[in-house]
């Protein structure tokens, strides 16, 4: 795993040999992992799948962890139609897993499936409710679906437990300048950049701010 970091060609080649070696399914999710890491995205999604169903109930736990890294994979190449798939079957294994309600929320909601994202997030808030992240998820998703209340609310309780969350103050700018409250959009979405500068939602708010300026 180490050796995945810094040398992801070099790491394949040593899961293999492990593999070889009767290494078992250690060696395989290895395998996977660097797969992913060298490009072979699809073939490490199905490696983690196959390694996943061959694991024994009493596994059910880290077997619902590897299928969760499946359907990562699975949106990184591009199919949310497969990463559903293999998020349905790990939470078929550990309904409880806060992490692949939040992933499989994410997938339905690139999908356009916002109502079914607001199942999982409502179950993810149960679990986790001082989890930051659900609430501007859940927040994202009231927005889309047109309830600017509801988006509003989550906001609120986001920043109150990460006054600085950029996700939350991403979307808060978004409700700010539907209110045609520019500055305060502008200032939102300036934060969001200086505490996650490089990131995809520092990308987000400067594309956002850019708008602002071409109006």
């Amino acid at each position: 795993m180490s050796l995945l970091e810094r040398d992801p060609g070099g790491a394949l080649d040593s899961a293999v040999e492990w593999e070889r070696q009767g290494g078992g399914d250690a060696a395989r999710h290895c395998k996977a992992l660097a797969l992913i890491r060298t490009g072979e995205v699809e073939d490490g999604a199905l490696e983690l799948e196959r390694v996943a169903q061959a694991m024994p109930q009493d596994k059910a736990p880290l077997a619902a962890e590897l299928f969760a890294q499946a359907g990562q994979a699975w949106i990184k190449a591009g199919n949310p139609q497969r990463a559903l798939y293999t998020q349905d079957q790990g939470l078929k294994l550990d309904p409880n897993n806060v992490e692949l309600l939040i992933d499989r929320a994410l997938t339905y909601g690139t999908s356009g499936m916002y109502f079914e994202a607001l199942d999982d997030l409502n179950a993810a808030v149960d679990l986790s409710p001082n989890n930051p992240d659900v609430y501007a998820m859940r927040a994202a998703a009231y927005r889309q679906l047109e309830n600017p209340d509801l988006a509003e609310d989550n906001i609120e309780q986001a920043l109150k437990l990460s006054p600085s969350h950029p996700a939350a103050l991403l979307e808060r700018g978004y409700l700010r300048r539907a209110k045609g409250d520019v500055a305060g959009a502008r200032t939102d979405w300036l934060t969001v950049i200086q505490v996650q500068p490089g990131t995809d939602l520092a990308s987000e708010a400067q594309k956002n701010i850019q708008k602002l300026d071409i109006r």
